[in-house]
């Protein structure tokens, strides 16, 4: 019997594909990576699992709460960095750093509305 056993792809919908892009690449400082779909864009990440965004494919903007029931972890090097960083280019923050049982967490919204949740262990 197959078994799903490993979590090979994730991507969000988004609303503006270049705002995201932007937000994803320049700001966060993913790497872009091959994206075989014109409607998406694919990011290079060092596990298995890939990570992308993509063009929506419902209207997000009648959505008040995005991804509700979903968290997104992304694991940094130095979340600390990475948050006084976002705090300059004036990122919302939702939650403020601090230390967890990940190590050092905080949780941001990405330029769509979604809760992203940072952790590392500096």
């Amino acid at each position: 019997m197959q078994k799903a056993t490993n979590l090979d792809f994730v991507s969000i919908q988004v609303i503006d594909m270049n705002k995201s892009e932007v937000f994803y690449s320049e700001i966060m400082g993913f790497k872009k990576g091959i994206s075989p779909n014109p409607h998406a864009v694919v990011f290079e990440t060092e596990n298995a699992a890939i990570f992308a965004i993509r063009t929506s494919l419902i209207d997000l903007e009648k959505i008040e709460l995005k991804g509700a029931g979903i968290s997104l972890w992304f694991k940094v090097e130095n979340p600390d960095e990475l948050f006084s960083r976002l705090k300059e280019k004036n990122v919302p923050i939702i939650k403020p750093i601090e230390d967890g049982p990940f190590g050092r967490t905080f949780i941001l919204k990405d330029p769509n509305g979604y809760a992203i949740t940072i952790h590392g262990d500096k």
